[in-house]
């Protein structure tokens, strides 16, 4: 009866000696998922932190485009005005040459 006891404590002892690693190995499991969480939450605050200005930076850029594109949209339109004027002329040109042939 006393062996049993022994073997018995001896059984619980080793199951709560591997139950404590377990929870031991979890634990360092654990400090190294931290570790990657507040390494990843660093980066992406540096990252977020920029994100403002460089937004910013953009809509300047975008806007100067759109300028740019109203100027050269009226060019394009001026040059059109010009080649039709020209157009014109050449036609007025060829039927006053006609009337004097």
């Amino acid at each position: 009866m006393l062996w049993l006891v022994i073997e018995l404590n001896i059984v619980i002892s080793i199951f709560c000696f591997y139950l404590a690693w377990r929870i031991w190995k979890v634990r360092l499991t654990l400090l190294q998922v931290e570790q990657t969480l507040n390494l990843i939450n660093i980066c992406t605050s540096k990252v977020l932190d920029k994100t403002p200005e460089f937004f910013q930076l953009h809509q300047q850029k975008i806007n100067q485009l759109r300028q740019l594109y109203k100027q050269l949209d009226l060019q394009v339109q001026q040059v059109k005005q010009i080649m039709a004027m020209l157009w014109l002329l050449r036609t007025i040109w060829h039927r006053f040459c006609r009337i004097w042939r």
